[in-house]
């Protein structure tokens, strides 16, 4: 995962690995791209909050109605569209789908990053945005989580198993299908109660393996690897290793040049389709 907002993409994942490193490099690779714990965190009330942040955007806060326009606003200026290009980041219990739906949109066509950084979570509708980044990266000790969609009529929850709910968890499926959510995530997300949440762990995904579906999107990894050569993690758990110290950092360096290409082939798909962007922020 990549565009860490200081130093190098996985600076932030190589110290505090004991307890994974004991096991073998497969998982201290994994460790190392994803997160070591995953825990929820508190957050301010109130809507979300649309700011620059380091190198990039950050969305804070729940996701309502009307935030897609502010972020249209916002990103109109020159200096922030550069940001959000560049990386979004996001810390968000999650909120209205619909408008999650149209600022994942936004997000998908400008080939932005996402980002979760230390101390944030992103759950819900937030997962939908995180999922839009052409690049998705987390931070050791930020938290990822989903559960099915709660769908009102007026004040009233509609019950799960009406036509019209299906009718609605369907769309949303197939748009987060579209983005590239693999569907054991899906199946956990249908099968969650609105209540509860299920988090998604980096043990979770090393077992599923989805670890490189979820770090890039599907059709972007497929240039990437025309470009750059095989993504190293994915062809490391095809093929396995052996232990070894100086393989891991090999390994781990053969990583940072192959995010390094793919970053370069990102930028140059967000100079091509300038129009595109330029067209929906003008709306």
């Amino acid at each position: 995962m990549t565009d860490a907002p200081e130093g190098g993409a996985y600076d932030d994942f190589l110290p505090g690995f004991s307890g994974w490193l004991q096991e073998n490099i497969m998982l201290r690779v994994i460790a190392t791209l994803f997160a070591s714990v995953f825990f929820g965190v508190c957050m301010p009330a109130g809507a979300a909050d649309i700011s620059a942040y380091q190198r990039g955007v950050l969305i804070q806060g729940p996701i309502q109605k009307g935030d897609y326009a502010r972020l249209v606003q916002f990103v109109r200026h020159p200096d922030n569209y550069g940001r959000f290009a560049r990386t979004v980041y996001l810390d968000s219990p999650g909120g209205d789908v619909a408008e999650a739906i149209k600022i994942a949109n936004l997000m998908e066509k400008s080939y932005a990053a996402t980002h979760v950084t230390t101390g944030a979570r992103c759950y819900s509708a937030c997962f939908i945005l995180w999922m839009s980044g052409v690049a998705r990266h987390v931070s050791s000790g930020a938290t990822l989580g989903v559960h099915r969609i709660l769908v009102k009529h007026g004040e009233e929850n509609v019950d799960p198993q009406s036509a019209y709910f299906t009718r609605i968890a369907r769309s949303v499926e197939n748009y987060m299908a579209g983005l590239g959510t693999p569907r054991a995530i899906l199946d956990k997300m249908n099968a969650t109660a609105p209540a509860d949440l299920f988090v998604i762990s980096p043990r979770w995904l090393a077992e599923q393996r989805l670890l490189t579906t979820l770090s890039y999107r599907l059709g972007f990894m497929d240039a990437a690897q025309a470009r750059c050569g095989p993504e190293p993690v994915a062809a490391g758990m095809k093929t396995g290793a052996t232990s070894g110290e100086d393989e891991f950092d090999r390994w781990v360096q053969q990583i940072r040049s192959w995010t390094t290409c793919a970053d370069e082939l990102r930028a140059s798909n967000q100079k091509g389709d300038g129009m595109t962007i330029a067209a929906l922020i003008a709306e």
